[in-house]
């Protein structure tokens, strides 16, 4: 066999790491869901998919050089920067915009995490993480959210809407 094509433009290249990522992240799923049971693998994936939030998002800063986040404008920015990069509109499709001066909401009209639950035919049982990434990056931002996020399953899956708000905590300075 010759090749003829031996590399790959950059938008090439970032598509086959992001569907080799998904590939590996889905069988570990499955892997811990069939040794451990689905209540584990759920568990254990929201824990992960937090880190990863928090780990992928510092990275991002790091290369962008941003040293904080100050604002939910300066959030839905990193925000863009991050859904382009790692789940791009070709993997999810979202609104995103702004409620308050310390809130935004997510909205996803497409998801590829429901489009592969469904399709392995765990969606009943599969707890969403999509949110919890999120979380994470508020704990790179230093923006901590005023509540911790539910337990979910997948809304798409059940005819929903899905959606979040998500509210930065503030501390109040003592008077």
């Amino acid at each position: 066999m010759t090749a003829t094509h031996t590399t790959l433009d950059a938008e090439a290249g970032k598509d086959l790491l992001r569907r080799c990522w998904m590939w590996h992240d889905a069988r570990w799923f499955a892997a811990v869901a069939g040794e451990f049971g689905m209540e584990a693998a759920n568990r254990i994936n929201r824990n992960n998919v937090r880190e990863l939030g928090r780990v992928e998002m510092r990275r991002l800063m790091k290369a962008l050089t941003v040293e904080s986040v100050e604002s939910i404008a300066g959030a839905l920015a990193l925000y863009e920067a991050g859904r382009a990069l790692y789940v791009p509109s070709s993997l999810m499709e979202a609104d995103v915009g702004a409620v308050t001066e310390d809130s935004y909401e997510v909205t996803f009209r497409r998801c590829f995490v429901h489009e592969n639950i469904v399709r392995a035919g765990i969606a009943d049982s599969y707890r969403c993480a999509v949110f919890d990434r999120l979380q994470g990056w508020h704990d790179a931002w230093g923006l901590p959210l005023a509540e911790e996020l539910p337990v979910r399953r997948c809304a798409l899956a059940a005819g929903e809407i899905c959606r979040q708000q998500f509210a930065v905590r503030r501390e109040r300075s003592a008077r």
